[in-house]
């Protein structure tokens, strides 16, 4: 399909839409000629944004489209403008728009998560956090409350700062971090937030809730042998994670990673060998890659760090790895 017919297409998809709500609003008798008026108003306004946009002025059609989503209040047209506005670099346009686009389709899980996202962009965490808290008493009649979780925290994870994002998820979850899945991702995002102490405090204190929590057993256990420290207890952490969850990968990944700590390089390669084949992420890749460059098998070694690239470039783990045995990036990169 030729740029220029999809173009055509969008406009007519536009006008049809807002023309569709406008006609709606009005009554059935009486004012014709300012309704005719209004329409050809918006009409010129949508012919305006689009040709704005087939110039490459993105700013300006997303101005014009902001103008007639507060003028008809149509999902459709607050919904375009919020995508012109974030592919403009316009956050403050694109939480008007998105605003609108949530009040006037309040069920819309989409309209909702594009303005959360929007107020987290903006620091402006009491106006979402005041939302969030409503939206958890309503998960709570609606018996849904994991599924709120979830989302909050992957919300949280997509603040610009890590605190930030421990701030919106310590916020409103305060009434339920007795809650294994709720204090245990409250513990995790300590961590990163580089609270390591308030970590362990709540990872203990959800072992001794829960003996048969094997993720924060195995947390807290990688948490020491990942920092190099009291391994000891980390092997014996670990162990009790794998004995609750045999064929869990990210615990045979700590597994080996203990190994490794301990000097035990053959045993380590098996456990990480062994979570690789289940699970090649970048995380356990870049573990395994390390070993073998430990055991001098530096073209293996290469071969698992081109792997963790693959799976995901941007790793911290395997970032740092790189850095701390001296290995360019571009050498182990896939080209």
């Amino acid at each position: 399909m030729s740029t220029l017919r999809s173009r055509s297409i969008i406009l007519l998809l536009s006008i049809g839409l807002v023309l569709g709500a406008t006609e709606s609003a009005w009554s059935a008798t009486g004012r014709t000629i300012d309704r005719g008026r209004e329409q050809a108003g918006l009409i010129f306004q949508i012919l305006a944004s689009e040709l704005a946009l087939a110039r490459g002025d993105i700013g300006t059609a997303a101005a014009t489209y902001l103008s007639v989503a507060r003028q008809t209040q149509d999902p459709g047209a607050a919904r375009r403008a919020t995508e012109l506005a974030i592919q403009a670099r316009s956050p403050e346009r694109a939480q008007e728009a998105a605003a609108i686009w949530q009040n006037v389709a309040p069920d819309d899980a989409e309209a909702q998560s594009t303005l959360d996202l929007l107020h987290v962009v903006l620091g402006e965490n009491e106006k979402l956090i005041r939302s969030l808290n409503a939206r958890r008493d309503r998960a709570i009649k609606e018996q849904r409350l994991d599924a709120f979780y979830e989302y909050l925290a992957g919300l949280a994870s997509r603040a610009p700062s890590k605190s930030d994002g421990l701030r919106i998820f310590d916020s409103v979850s305060r009434p339920d971090q007795e809650k294994p899945n709720v204090a245990y991702t409250l513990a995790m995002m300590h961590e990163k937030a580089g609270q390591p102490q308030m970590m362990e405090k709540i990872l203990r204190g959800l072992i001794a809730r829960d003996p048969q929590h094997a993720h924060a057993h195995n947390a807290l256990g990688y948490h020491f042998a990942d920092r190099n420290e009291r391994l000891g207890e980390a092997k014996a952490l670990i162990e009790r994670a794998l004995a609750l969850a045999p064929n869990d990968a990210h615990i045979i990944d700590s597994m080996g990673w203990v190994y490794f700590r301990l000097g035990d390089l053959e045993r380590a390669e098996q456990y990480l060998r062994q979570a690789q084949r289940q699970l090649p992420d970048a995380e356990i890749s870049t573990h395994l890659g390390e070993v073998l460059w430990s055991r001098g098998r530096r073209e293996e070694a290469e071969s698992m760090f081109r792997a963790a690239f693959g799976a995901d470039p941007s790793n911290e783990v395997l970032i740092n790895t790189l850095k701390r045995l001296g290995i360019s990036p571009a050498r182990v990169h896939p080209r």
